[in-house]
């Protein structure tokens, strides 16, 4: 499991998703190093909590079946707009690339 990764990512401490989840922090860190394994309910929690899907924090490759849509949903709120902006800049580059492109095919 990814637990550690996935939290550092979202900005919690151990001792703060440890609370939110409703373990100790050492459970966790015990968890987070594979020394113990975490009840489905606590699994729940941590994926709703860090909002990733299960698969994702539970095994090392991500599933390639899974959308940009999908993908987007798991992301922290703050960097959504961010994102936004980026591919707001991509879709004008675009549009511009692909007018000149039929600008050039009708003067041709």
């Amino acid at each position: 499991m990814k637990i550690r990764f996935f939290r550092e990512q979202s900005d919690y401490s151990r001792e703060k998703l440890a609370e939110l989840v409703g373990i100790t922090p050492r459970f966790l860190a015990d968890a987070e190093l594979g020394f113990v394994g975490v009840s489905l309910t606590n699994l729940k929690k941590i994926c709703e909590i860090l909002g990733i899907s299960a698969d994702r924090l539970l095994w090392k490759q991500e599933n390639k079946n899974i959308t940009w849509l999908e993908r987007l949903s798991h992301i922290d709120a703050k960097y959504l707009k961010i994102i936004e902006e980026l591919i707001q800049k991509q879709l004008e580059l675009i549009a511009r690339a692909t007018k000149e492109e039929f600008r050039k095919k009708t003067r041709s």
